[in-house]
Parts: structure tokens; sequence; C-alpha cells
């Protein structure tokens, strides 16, 4: 039975979407009060959503002020894309040695929603679920956790950045390379699977 979201985690959610989605701006200061007010909720669980949105590098705290909304720079997203490239070679590497066949039927399952049509978000739900999916079965649930946490928050470094440049043009391949992945870890060709991981992280570098 899939859990009701809490009071929280819906502000959390609320807070991470409204940034995608451009209604707070990179360097904005959002107030306890004005999110309460936004979205209908009380007191507490607006702050302790800040606490973690704070925790999480999205929102810095500024005493008596409020909490502004953090500012990526290239460099930072060049940095959390070099991390998740080591993790999830590592995670591959782990991986390939217990994936078993349904496993490898979910994840083609999974490449089959990414229609051409998608628009740039429902593009990156799906690819990030790709991601994740593989990841979790490497069985860390450290290590998945990290790379939710990265994932998060390149999407809203990618939202800061090209949020008015990104059409489908601009979509990346994914497709193809999540297909050569799994075509490396069916055959248990580790090498070619590493590559093509290498391949299509690429594609989300820095431009």
């Amino acid at each position: 039975m899939k859990r009701t979201a809490t009071l929280k985690e819906k502000v959390y959610n609320h807070v991470i979407e409204d940034i995608v989605q451009g209604e707070f701006k990179a360097g904005q200061v959002l107030t306890e009060q004005g999110l309460v007010n936004r979205y209908a909720v009380s007191k507490s669980p607006v702050r302790e959503a800040l606490m973690i949105l704070t925790s999480e590098g999205i929102l810095t705290n500024i005493p008596r002020c409020g909490y502004e909304v953090f500012s990526f720079t290239l460099e930072n997203m060049a940095n959390i894309m070099e991390f998740r490239s080591v993790l999830e070679d590592h995670l591959l590497c782990k991986t390939i040695r217990t994936i078993r066949t349904e496993d490898l039927a979910q994840l083609r399952a999974m490449i089959r929603q990414n229609e051409p049509e998608s628009n740039v978000w429902e593009h990156w739900h799906i690819n990030e679920n790709f991601h994740l999916k593989l990841a979790a079965l490497a069985r860390n649930q450290y290590c998945y956790q990290e790379l939710q946490r990265s994932m998060r928050l390149l999407k809203l470094a990618y939202a800061q950045f090209y949020w008015s440049q990104w059409n489908r043009a601009a979509l990346p391949n994914d497709l193809r390379n999540h297909t050569f992945i799994l075509d490396g870890l069916e055959q248990g060709d580790l090498g070619f699977a590493r590559n093509c991981l290498k391949n299509d992280l690429a594609d989300f570098c820095i431009k």
C-alpha cells in the first residue's frame, strides 16, 4: 500500500516544484509565513520542511530574514555530476553480478515510457526513475539516497540555468544509451555497460 505523504513532505515537494517551475528564483528569499499562506498549512510542517531543505543545501538560512533559494553555478553542477558519475559506475559494477532477468525486463519496460513527445520534465522524470531503479539493484540504501539527493539538486540546477532554453530538440537520447547499458548487463560485458553509462551521463553535462 502506498504511504500517504505527510504535510512536511508535501510542503517540501511544493517548494522543490516551485523552484523547478520558476516560481521561486535563484537568490529569492522565502519566509516561513509566506509559505504558510501559500500552501495553506500550519507553521509546524513548513518549519520542518525548511529545516530539511536547508540541510540539503537547497535553501540557505538567513537569520532574521528568511531562506534564500540557492544559486547554482556551473562549478556546482560539474561537481555534482562528477560525484554522480563515480557513484553510478561503482553501483553498476556491483549490480552486474546479481542482476536478474526480471530486473532487466522491468528496466526495459521503463525505457519504453520515454515517448518522443515527452516534455523536458517528463523526460527528466523517466530518466531519473531509470537511474534510481538501476542503482537500487546494488542494494546499498546509503548510496541510493545520495544518488537521489544528487539528482534532485541537478534538477534544480538545470531548472535555474535552462528553464528558458530547453525544448524538445534539446532532449538527450537516453533511450539509446539506456538500452545499451542493459544490453551490456545482459551479456555480462561490464566494460561495455560502463562505457554506455559514461556516454549517457555525458549527455547531461554542461555545454
